[in-house]
């Protein structure tokens, strides 16, 4: 028998190639198609213009363009600060793979939202003429954060952040529609620009990153993903029900206005941000 043959064989053997899993390439090509859904129905059209002014129409004129705590929040400098911290967690834990993850995402989520509001203006399609612009950079900085802070974090703090992160950018996506920063498609837009940055930087850790799994037991990440899931029925029910009783049958979708309408409009935007926590959660368990 030759050994120096089957030596030489077992030596010269290929490694096993990576692959980018399948989930993060369909959720890269939804994220931009639900992007452009939005865009077009929501911004291109005139009924969907008139259906999300009806919406501002119904801001009270002493809060209009006025700020709440949650706003208040995000700024240039808390951002720096939190990019900051998010990379040294993940450099004190040995996540250089982690550390790189959290800062590309929340950087390459922000540019991207700057640059579509660049590139895609809102058209007067309609007599209402307000600033606002899509997608919100409120809503893209919150969320891209919280799932930075996830990705940071170890496996036994990040339920946690997950739950009370998602609160807050609930919060602030509820609170950019009430004072009329924003409309619901702004927030939408917002949600599914931090998801194809997600899917980005997780394809290239699949492709190029030599960090250790860092997996949430079992129990943990069902007892999350319960109360995400739980948190995104109600709000988003509850966003329906009282769309129901506000519009009312003797008025047409695109012309009511209201405190129930308003309503409706903010309990659906914390609903659209929790189901993108959510989702990313469900598909996010190894990082």
């Amino acid at each position: 028998m030759d050994w120096t043959v089957n030596a030489t064989t077992v030596s010269a053997s290929t490694a096993v190639r990576r692959q980018v899993p399948a989930r993060w390439i369909l959720t890269s090509v939804a994220s931009v198609v639900a992007l452009g859904g939005v865009y077009s129905v929501a911004v291109l059209t005139k009924p969907g213009q008139q259906i999300e002014d009806s919406i501002l129409r119904s801001v009270d004129g002493g809060t209009l363009l006025k700020s709440g705590r949650a706003l208040d929040a995000i700024s240039i400098p808390a951002v720096l600060v939190v990019v900051g911290v998010v990379v040294l967690i993940a450099i004190v834990r040995r996540r250089p793979g982690a550390a790189l993850q959290s800062a590309t995402l929340i950087i390459g989520a922000i540019a991207t939202t700057q640059v579509i509001k660049a590139i895609a203006p809102r058209p007067e399609l309609t007599t209402l003429t307000l600033s606002n612009s899509f997608p919100s950079g409120h809503a893209t900085i919150a969320v891209a954060v919280v799932l930075a802070l996830a990705t940071a974090f170890g496996r036994r703090l990040r339920p946690v952040i997950m739950i009370i992160g998602t609160a807050f950018a609930a919060l602030v996506a509820e609170q950019t529609v009430a004072y009329g920063w924003h409309r619901v498609s702004d927030v939408c837009g917002a949600c599914a620009v931090v998801m194809l940055w997600l899917a980005i930087v997780r394809s290239a850790a699949a492709l190029w990153s030599n960090d250790p799994r860092d997996t949430v037991g079992r129990r943990a990440h069902g007892f999350t993903s319960g109360v995400l899931g739980l948190a995104m029925v109600a709000t988003l029910a509850a966003a329906g029900a009282v769309f129901s009783i506000g519009i009312g049958s003797d008025m047409t979708v695109t012309m009511s206005t209201g405190p129930g309408v308003l309503v409706g409009a903010r309990l659906l935007s914390a609903g659209v941000v929790i189901a993108t926590a959510w989702l990313a959660w469900k598909l996010d368990r190894s990082i």
